[in-house]
């Protein structure tokens, strides 16, 4: 069992794992926390190469749609095993089971881009979040850090990076730029909570 007073977090992906590899660099700048392990849901995950690669336990849940309740119970004891204090979903494409909700109570984090609650909910991923927010005419989108619940978006706002849209600009290129601000916003966010200096929602204002 590791030392209770170690801040630590678990991440959660299924493709690429390209923001895991982003916070595995950083914290090995930083060592501000420690990145116990890596899971995915896919044994094609790119995950397992970058949990090689830091030389960080990975492991791979394989889902069962005839037995959802079993992979969660599954998924429970790996995280169980750890005592994380953060669970961070990304590129997590499985909603998280009842188990593990209960278990880890306002301990899983989730990145989605757009200024929930806008946006968000099952359905709302990847290149269609942004097809409908400029289809809805905003001005305006960005980057929320949320609590996740029973309900695909609908947890708790942590924090949210606002982004305004520039004129004429395609849902591809909002997506490219959104990412490339997702992921240290997002990091920061995890710092800050593992600081537990994130009490209530706010905002933070791109200058």
């Amino acid at each position: 069992m590791k030392e209770t007073h170690k801040k630590s977090i678990i991440g959660l992906g299924s493709g690429q794992g390209s923001t895991l590899e982003f916070f595995c660099e950083q914290v090995q700048k930083n060592k501000t926390f420690v990145v116990d392990a890596l899971v995915t849901d896919n044994s094609q995950s790119r995950l397992i190469q970058v949990a090689n690669k830091f030389k960080i336990p990975c492991h791979q849940i394989a889902y069962d749609k005839k037995n959802p309740s079993v992979w969660d119970e599954k998924l429970c004891q790996v995280l169980k095993s750890y005592e994380p204090s953060l669970i961070i979903l990304a590129g997590f494409l499985k909603k998280i089971g009842p188990q593990v909700l209960r278990q880890f109570p306002h301990k899983i984090i989730n990145s989605h881009p757009s200024l929930l609650p806008d946006f968000g909910g099952a359905g709302f991923y990847g290149l269609k979040v942004h097809q409908a927010v400029l289809s809805a005419g905003k001005k305006e989108t960005g980057i929320s850090i949320h609590l996740v619940n029973q309900d695909y978006d609908r947890g708790r706002i942590l924090d949210q990076l606002i982004i305004p849209i520039k004129k004429n600009e395609t849902a591809k290129e909002l997506e490219i730029r959104i990412k490339q601000q997702e992921k240290l916003f997002y990091y920061q966010t995890i710092e800050k909570l593992l600081e537990d200096s994130v009490d209530s929602p706010s905002e933070s204002r791109l200058r």
